[in-house]
């Protein structure tokens, strides 16, 4: 269960061009930030996705992925030339058809051969006809699921859904948001089924789609969205990201994931949190991205990537259990602790966390023009100021037993941690 979310220009406050997305996988999945850089390749080299080897083009581009430890692809990304990407996904009537280029590797690699959305959209018709889609997308089990992806460039964005082979493209013309469905219907520009089709109607499994509560979350991302048209930012996009509906809330709240900030909690749809989040920027043909690199995006903090730029030092891919080294497993320990008292930590912790990040997003404005090196120096600063602030509320935290008081949800941490080999 995902939200992809995209302003254009015509909605921004500054007029940049801004994609946003949660990763939300299983609990353990953990997520792993990377960047490779633009490469050429000989005539007649392949590539191991996750399921089977494709051939490879002759130039791949530099791209940042926020990807799952064991997939070829990634849940969110963005290239040099200012191509973003997010997937959903989407439960469709279609049968699989044995192993092909699933939905994470596609968004992979639409981001290394495509420089605009319609470029990407090229890529994704020719790998559906060639290779097709399917195999299983889960870690720990065995599920079939086909692909929906929100794409943006400089100059705009496109809604690129599929069906086994069948896709179609929706031009977006100011902001949207796409969730665990099917959106587009007959409004679709390109596609590959005949004229008049309604995408929905014709390919969407309803009863399996609604198990994951995509047309509440939809609505509820466009509608936050909506209310700040023409003011949206990277905050904006960060706060939604973060957005847990009006009133109160806990996260225990329902049996089906309705929230935009995805939390686990012990219900049969509901064994999956937001690991891994990132907006692109894009803006004057440059690009950046921020990102959190680590579970629960209203207790990270966003910091900023840069393609030609190393990334921070993150240690060791991580695995499905606690990786030495690793800093998504070295997070784990405060987010684990601060959903343990969700009520009492969080409002403390956020306030602190968003101070540095608006410095950081203010500053970042001004680094997105710069040369490298200042850039390089400025991912630096950042990650180490807020790997600082985290690991102060983490010593804070470690001073008292880790304890949850509902028992259903004391369980549910009590497995995934003991699974994890995770000492809280």
């Amino acid at each position: 269960m995902c939200d992809t979310l995209v302003a254009l220009a015509n909605s921004t406050a500054d007029g940049s061009v801004l994609l946003a997305k949660n990763a939300d996988t299983e609990i353990n999945e953990a997520q792993h930030l990377v960047r490779f850089p633009r490469r050429e390749w000989a005539p007649g080299a392949t590539v191991r996705v996750t399921h089977k080897v494709i051939p490879q083009p002759r130039v791949t581009h530099d791209v940042v992925l926020d990807k799952s430890f064991w997939t070829y692809g990634a849940e969110i990304g963005f290239n040099e030339h200012g191509l973003a990407c997010g997937n959903e996904a989407v439960f469709t009537n279609q049968p699989s058809e044995g192993d092909g280029v699933m939905i994470i590797d596609l968004l992979r690699l639409m981001l290394e051969r495509a420089t605009t959305c319609d470029e990407a959209v090229d890529v994704l018709a020719d790998l559906l006809a060639e290779h097709g889609q399917g195999g299983n997308c889960e870690l720990r089990g065995n599920s079939h699921f086909d692909g929906g992806f929100l794409l943006a460039d400089h100059t705009g964005a496109v809604e690129l859904q599929t069906a086994g082979k069948q896709w179609a493209a929706k031009r977006v013309h100011d902001i949207s948001t796409i969730s665990n469905v099917h959106s587009i219907r007959t409004d679709w520009y390109r596609a590959s089924c005949e004229a008049g089709t309604d995408f929905r109607t014709r390919f969407t499994d309803e009863a399996k789609s609604r198990c994951t509560a995509p047309d509440e979350r939809q609505k509820a991302s466009f509608d936050f969205l909506s209310r700040a048209r023409g003011r949206i930012t990277v905050r904006t996009m960060a706060d939604l990201l973060r957005y847990t509906g009006e009133g109160d809330y806990d996260p225990m709240d329902g049996d089906r994931p309705t929230r935009i900030c995805m939390h686990a909690a012990p219900y049969d749809f509901r064994l999956w949190q937001a690991t891994g989040s990132m907006i692109s920027v894009s803006k004057g043909g440059r690009v950046m991205g921020w990102a959190t690199a680590t579970s629960g995006p209203d207790v990270s903090i966003m910091k900023p990537v840069f393609c030609g730029v190393e990334l921070p030092d993150l240690g060791p891919m991580p695995r499905e259990s606690d990786t030495p080294g690793a800093y998504w497993w070295r997070y784990e320990r405060l987010h684990r602790r601060v959903m343990a008292d969700y009520h009492a930590v969080k409002p403390d912790l956020r306030a602190d966390f968003d101070a540095l990040e608006d410095r950081f997003f203010a500053e970042g404005a001004k680094v997105m023009t710069a040369g490298v090196g200042e850039q390089k120096a400025f991912v630096d600063e950042c990650w180490r100021l807020a790997t600082e602030a985290s690991e102060r509320w983490l010593t804070r935290l470690e001073q008292r037993p880790f304890a949850v008081s509902n028992p259903q949800y004391r369980a549910m941490w009590a497995r995934f941690n003991g699974a994890a080999a995770l000492p809280l």
